[in-house]
């Protein structure tokens, strides 16, 4: 059985895409499977969770491609994917180990953030990844306008050579980078707010020493917890809504919770 992942960064739609795909499966049993990245138009939007936009363009682009995979008489499967188009691919590889991975994406400009996930892909993933580049759309009929194909193992490239990367650690998004530094730098905040407490309470009967301390016990494990499944556990247990929750209080209860502690202070 090939099975065959496709990621649409952009539309797969016209002939040439649906030949391009219906190649790659002809004369075998196969699977298919479309994930539609909840690809952002900014660094910042990413880091900070705002996807909202994206997820629906994500999910319209999914329909899209899945009418496009099916008349070619491909039956597929789809979901939408991470607004982090290397952690969507990891994602799906997680229940779909593809032979081949086919990621169709924008030849005119394609957002950095698009490019990143594309050249990262090819330094993470064993499966022999294709990206097809088109032209055109939704001003005309989509025309392939190159083809670039990565053999089966990562590239050669060590991505423990590639300036400011670690080799020892996982690729990090920038909603990641910035979680670990808000845990790092808000855990310390919180610890020091509540060593020089005050022994006066914000108001009578109200302790507010014993709050600092709640807080920065709270979220210092919060922030511990999640900055060790970033770095240690990305690739494997720490995935999906554990990742997403301890992302989120990380992030936003840091900040709320140094907030609430100064004032009662």
């Amino acid at each position: 059985m090939r099975r065959l992942l496709i990621v649409a960064a952009e539309r797969v739609e016209g002939p040439e895409l649906r030949e391009a795909v219906g190649e790659r499966v002809a004369g075998t049993p196969a699977e298919v499977r479309v994930v539609a990245p909840a690809l952002t138009k900014t660094v910042l939007e990413q880091a900070m969770g705002d996807v909202d936009d994206a997820i629906v363009a994500a999910r319209e682009r999914l329909e899209r491609s899945l009418e496009e995979v099916r008349a070619a008489g491909v039956d597929a499967e789809g979901e939408v994917g991470d607004s982090d188009l290397r952690l969507a691919i990891q994602d799906a590889l997680q229940t779909f180990p593809a032979d081949e991975i086919l990621i169709v994406a924008h030849r005119d400009d394609p957002p950095r953030l698009e490019t990143q996930g594309i050249e990262e892909a090819e330094r993470s993933f064993e499966p022999r990844i294709t990206e097809l580049y088109v032209t055109g759309g939704d001003a005309g009929e989509p025309h392939i306008a190159a083809t670039d194909t990565v053999a089966a193992g990562r590239t050669a490239e060590d991505p423990g050579e590639i300036e400011g990367r670690s080799g020892n650690l996982p690729p990090f998004s920038p909603r990641d980078v910035l979680g670990i530094g808000v845990a790092i730098v808000g855990t310390l905040v919180l610890v020091v707010l509540a060593a020089s407490c005050d022994t006066v309470g914000f108001a009578e009967g109200f302790d507010a020493c014993a709050v600092r301390l709640l807080l920065a016990g709270a979220l210092g494990l919060i922030n511990i917890a999640h900055v060790v499944g970033l770095t240690l556990f990305q690739a494997g247990p720490y995935r999906g809504f554990w990742r997403d929750f301890f992302a989120d209080a990380s992030l936003y209860g840091t900040p709320a919770a140094i907030v609430v502690s100064a004032v009662i202070g």
